[in-house]
């Protein structure tokens, strides 16, 4: 895979990476604490998963 490809795909996974902790950090007043938890260890491995892909990829 090319360098100009893998910046594009390092951009958008930072971007989806900072777009959940934008949301979770708006929405953690409204949510209780157990289902923040839970949303979070969602998240986290949903960002794994992407990293995983981007690895292969390259």
């Amino acid at each position: 895979m090319n360098k100009p490809v893998q910046n594009v795909l390092k951009g958008a996974a930072a971007g989806a990476i900072l777009g959940t902790a934008a949301m979770a950090a708006l929405n953690a007043g409204h949510n209780k604490g157990k289902q923040m938890k839970k949303k979070a260890a969602k998240a986290m491995k949903t960002v794994g998963h992407v990293f995983d892909s981007l690895s292969q990829m390259m």
